[in-house]
């Protein structure tokens, strides 16, 4: 079995860590917590049918959507961002979880459970830290996970939001127009 040291290891994520929710300093994960709050009411969480994309369209490049599926038990990536895209060297869109370990060894396994947990948990969910995917400097992040359910029980989707910053100083964040042009990108 793999200790929880050995994935983040593995999967290159040296500093990863939970962050309370009302500690998150981002504008962008604070407005989606915020937003996923509104929308989900007095519900354990909102469907993903109650959000409207167009009110967060200008982080589309900063979030991923994963299908969770129960019988059995899978998580596969369905909506990307850019700087997602940016930030993995390819585009994971339609793969699950756990193929990401084909290029990225640890981070499918890292992730797989990290979400799995998430679905299991049916809260929110803040971490940051650092890692290093793409071998490039840009590796601090703040990202806010947040589940969501078409019945009101089981979580089906999870939304991430992901703001990523320069090693050279946080308040300087990166997008896919501000990578360096060897960035691989697969879309």
């Amino acid at each position: 079995m793999t200790t929880r040291e050995e994935m983040i290891e593995a999967a290159r994520a040296t500093t990863t860590r939970f962050i309370r929710l009302s500690e998150l300093a981002d504008p962008m994960t604070k407005f989606m917590l915020d937003y996923w709050t509104l929308k989900k009411g007095d519900r354990p969480m909102p469907a993903l049918a109650d959000l409207n994309l167009v009110d967060f369209a200008r982080y589309a490049p900063k979030i991923f959507i994963v299908q969770v599926d129960r019988d059995p038990f899978d998580l596969t990536f369905r909506l990307v961002g850019e700087d997602v895209i940016a930030n993995f060297g390819f585009n994971p869109k339609g793969r699950s979880l756990l193929s990401l370990n084909e290029e990225l060894p640890g981070l499918g396994t890292l992730l797989h459970e990290f979400f799995k947990w998430i679905a299991t948990a049916r809260r929110a969910v803040g971490a940051g830290g650092t890692q290093d995917l793409v071998d490039r400097s840009y590796n601090n992040y703040e990202a806010i996970y947040l589940p969501l359910s078409s019945d009101g029980e089981h979580v089906d989707r999870i939304i991430a939001a992901t703001v990523y910053y320069s090693n050279t100083g946080a308040a300087e964040r990166w997008t896919t127009t501000s990578l360096p042009h060897a960035m691989p990108r697969v879309l």
